[in-house]
């Protein structure tokens, strides 16, 4: 990413932490420290996340949401597709991952962003097999994205105002306190074929206005992190299943085109008045087909 970028990024991010992403991860009793560009180090120097002598599995973020959904940025964040780690976490297959989106494990530099504040919308989850060993150098191109898992309304929603598992999962019910929830965990397929692969971590914001210069008004926010899978089986999905960043989502998809700020208002708005959301993408692989 160019530095004139960031300096805005930053600028903008040092005025409202309404923003954010993973920290850390949890696979069994393992902590994995998240790569997030450090807001408040940038001018001093920062400019790759977390220190070099601490291993991360995750590709770099920034805490500014994504809204060109046809841009490459889509695929695992501001610049995160071109910082590849080398650091892979060891998960067996029908294992859950779980992503977190505060900073209670997190234990490096202070950041400026504590919990996740935003409720409109679904959470959606990918896996892209790498073409080696490793992932180191991988930017995720292709037709390579299966999904694996997705959220959206709970069975209490009676409109599109909700309430969305996206707060009950990851936001802050104080946004100041660190609420008691699980956080964004998903099951890697038990059938799927052992071998690195990608996770992508996707929160889409619909509570959103439109932004100069982008072809949508919903806020993305993705995150990939780099895994060995291990055991398993020999499936692995067809290519019905299989999509590309940029490309596997359109401005005018029914789940994305609906954003706007008005979703969490009340009384709700007559286009809000269902609780029939479209997921964008591809069907759930659950590994059986």
């Amino acid at each position: 990413m160019k530095f004139v970028n960031l300096v805005s990024l930053v600028s903008l991010a040092t005025t409202t932490f309404a923003h954010g992403g993973i920290y850390t991860y949890n696979i069994g009793d393992k902590v994995y420290q998240g790569n997030p560009w450090h807001t408040f180090d940038y001018g001093d120097g920062n400019t790759t996340g977390i220190p070099p002598d601490v291993p991360s599995i995750q590709r770099r973020w920034y805490f500014w949401p994504v809204y060109d959904i046809l841009g490459a940025n889509i695929t695992c964040n501001w610049d995160g597709a071109s910082t590849s780690q080398a650091l892979h976490a060891p998960i067996a297959a029908g294992t859950n991952i779980t992503a977190h989106y505060d900073v209670r494990q997190f234990n490096l530099t202070s950041v400026g962003q504590t919990a996740w504040s935003h409720a409109a919308g679904p959470l959606l989850a990918y896996m892209a097999r790498c073409p080696g060993e490793s992932c180191e150098g991988f930017d995720g191109s292709g037709a390579v994205w299966f999904k694996i898992a997705q959220y959206g309304l709970q069975p209490s929603a009676t409109t599109l105002e909700g309430p969305w598992w996206q707060w009950d999962l990851i936001g802050d019910p104080g946004y100041n306190s660190f609420p008691s929830y699980d956080g964004f965990s998903v099951t890697i397929p038990e059938s799927l074929k052992a071998g690195s692969y990608l996770i992508r971590h996707e929160v889409i914001m619909l509570a959103s206005g439109p932004q100069s210069g982008s072809p949508g008004t919903a806020q993305f926010y993705p995150e990939c992190a780099q895994l060995n899978v291990t055991g398993g089986g020999d499936n692995f999905p067809s290519d019905e299943y299989l999509v590309s960043f940029p490309g596997a989502y359109k401005p005018t998809d029914p789940g994305i085109i609906l954003a706007d700020w008005s979703i969490e208002e009340l009384p709700v708005a007559p286009q809000y008045n269902t609780t029939d959301y479209v997921f964008p993408g591809p069907e759930v692989w659950t590994g059986l087909e």
